[in-house]
């Protein structure tokens, strides 16, 4: 049921005096408790042993980095919304823990992401046929309701054609596209075998045009990028040469007409805002950070060169999280995800940290967003987990 509702974000918003500036509701500073954290909590409660021997191991660098993050969040102007931020990361770590030691059959898991991913395909192929959400059912999965002519809506001109980009039950259609390619990504560094094939080419397939629906550039160029990474080996071996190459010239074709999407003409110019924004940031709360949560508040202070409302984290993960956590935790969390990397080596985990790493040098999703925030602790725990992946 995790894993199903894994792409959803249905969930109870609590909106306190810090979740408005100037007067504006503020969905990243709310508090949220969602379906999948309460099932999160269930899996805690069964895997407890193996978390806290995990716990166990780490335990005097995990007090020591407790003690700077309690630093972080009490020094912060709103230690609930510090704790609650933290927690969420807290709660990635947890995840990846939890299913690095699942001993399942790999179809078995397999099976809710396929199937969640139908009703995501179902869904976004509703949205963009009639432009707006369905609700009905949809709405109990987390959907929004939103139609063209709302205001802030994700739409594009599509062969002269104005559309909106599907979000199935996401914040945003790039988030949508993010997490299908993470997806996708381990999917295709799976070693086919008997066992779940079907599942697996499904999952290939269902993540792959999801990609392509949410029309996000960045997420499509990482999809043509690592899937002919994938293909390379192929090749290189001459293996049906005339097959791998009509292959590689569908998979770009394809990609090059949903790249031919014209979005918001001002999308790269409010990023490199933020950027700037986020450097100023930075360089003002190097040691301790703004807090956990609180990188919206400092961005809130510089003025806004636009006749709406904008205000949004910086779209690059390694910025916003030095940001929040300031230099000291950010070095202190380097050191142990280096050594991590380096004994697993660039195999299985290379697909996925490419998707992650790369996407995160262009969005946020990977560090506010719920669906993708709890993907990436299920997949690298799964990648790491040697049972799993030798039964498929």
């Amino acid at each position: 049921m995790f894993l199903f509702l894994l792409p959803t974000q249905l969930g109870k918003h609590f909106f306190l005096d810090f979740s408005y500036v100037d007067g504006v509701r503020v969905d990243y500073l709310s508090l949220v408790l969602y379906a999948t954290d309460i099932l999160a909590l269930m899996l805690v409660w069964v895997y407890r042993e193996v978390i806290f021997k995990e716990l166990r191991k780490q335990k005097h660098f995990l007090v020591f980095l407790g003690l700077l993050v309690a630093t972080n969040i009490l020094a912060s102007q709103y230690p609930v919304l510090g704790l609650y931020s933290a927690a969420k990361l807290l709660e990635i770590y947890i995840i990846y823990v939890i299913f690095s030691h699942i001993r399942v059959r790999g179809g078995t898991l397999l099976l809710p992401l396929f199937v969640g991913g139908l009703v995501q395909l179902f869904l976004a192929l509703l949205q963009f046929h009639y432009k707006s959400s369905i609700q009905g059912i949809f709405y109990y999965l987390g959907e929004r309701f939103f139609t063209l002519g709302t205001a802030g809506i994700a739409k594009a001109s599509f062969f002269d054609q104005q559309i909106l980009r599907p979000y199935g039950t996401f914040s945003h259609p790039n988030s949508l596209g993010g997490f299908y390619l993470l997806l996708y990504a381990f999917v295709l560094s799976l070693k086919p075998g008997n066992q779940g094939n079907f599942l697996r080419y499904g999952l290939i397939l269902i993540s792959s045009l999801l990609v392509l629906l949410s029309f996000s550039r960045v997420a499509i160029v990482v999809y043509v990028v690592i899937t002919l990474i994938h293909i390379a080996p192929k090749l290189l071996k001459k293996d049906c040469l005339p097959c791998l190459i009509g292959r590689t010239g569908v998979l770009l074709i394809v990609s090059g007409i949903f790249l031919q999407v014209e979005a918001d003409p001002l999308s790269l110019e409010k990023r490199i805002l933020l950027i700037k924004q986020s450097l100023l940031i930075i360089k003002e709360n190097l040691i301790l950070g703004t807090g956990f949560g609180h990188h919206l508040f400092a961005h809130a202070k510089f003025p806004n060169p636009y006749p709406h409302f904008f205000l949004q984290p910086v779209h690059n993960i390694f910025l916003l999280f030095l940001e929040q956590a300031g230099a000291v935790i950010t070095i202190l969390i380097l050191i142990p995800l280096h050594k991590f990397i380096r004994k697993r080596g660039p195999v299985p985990f290379f697909l996925p940290l490419l998707v992650v790493l790369f996407t995160g040098l262009f969005d946020h999703y990977w560090l506010t967003l719920q669906q993708n925030m709890l993907l990436m602790g299920v997949i690298f725990g799964l990648m790491k987990n040697a049972t799993f992946s030798s039964e498929e």
